[in-house]
């Protein structure tokens, strides 16, 4: 009778517990919920951006997720699989007009569209958050 060699089976359950060691420990981040109101600088309602879209981008990773402006100026970013909220820390934004919206006649400055441009920045803290962003209209835009 030949004696049972347990090395391979110390090999595989050692790999293994190291395998699920990193998949609960690997990356996965705590993330915090964002929501918020787009307004003008006159603190009106931005409801010509309705169906438009607040997207946040994190100065450390540059990973994203986004939100929906809602017909009341209001959205709740999620992150691109759906989950609602983001890992703490500081995060650029952008504000972009719905789709179809007039290009020549935008709801909002066409500099909101591009993160090294919008100047809003914002932090997410260990906790729920609510923002407010505000901007600008096109200059010679009228309200509404």
């Amino acid at each position: 009778m030949r004696p049972l060699c347990l090395a391979p089976l110390r090999t595989t359950a050692l790999a293994a517990g190291l395998l699920l060691a990193l998949a609960g420990c690997g990356g996965k981040k705590a993330v915090y919920p964002v929501e918020g109101v787009v307004q003008h600088q006159d603190g009106s309602s931005a409801r010509a951006l309705a169906g438009g879209t607040v997207s946040l981008e994190s100065v450390a990773d540059r990973s994203n997720a986004a939100g929906q402006i809602r017909s009341d100026g209001t959205f709740r970013v999620k992150d691109p699989l759906g989950k609602d909220g983001v890992p703490p820390g500081a995060y650029r934004a952008i504000v972009l007009p719905p789709e179809g919206a007039d290009r020549r006649d935008p709801p909002v400055a066409p500099s909101y569209g591009r993160y090294e441009k919008s100047g809003i920045e914002i932090t997410v803290k260990e906790e729920p958050n609510k923002v407010t962003i505000v901007v600008r209209r096109p200059a010679g835009r009228k309200q509404g």
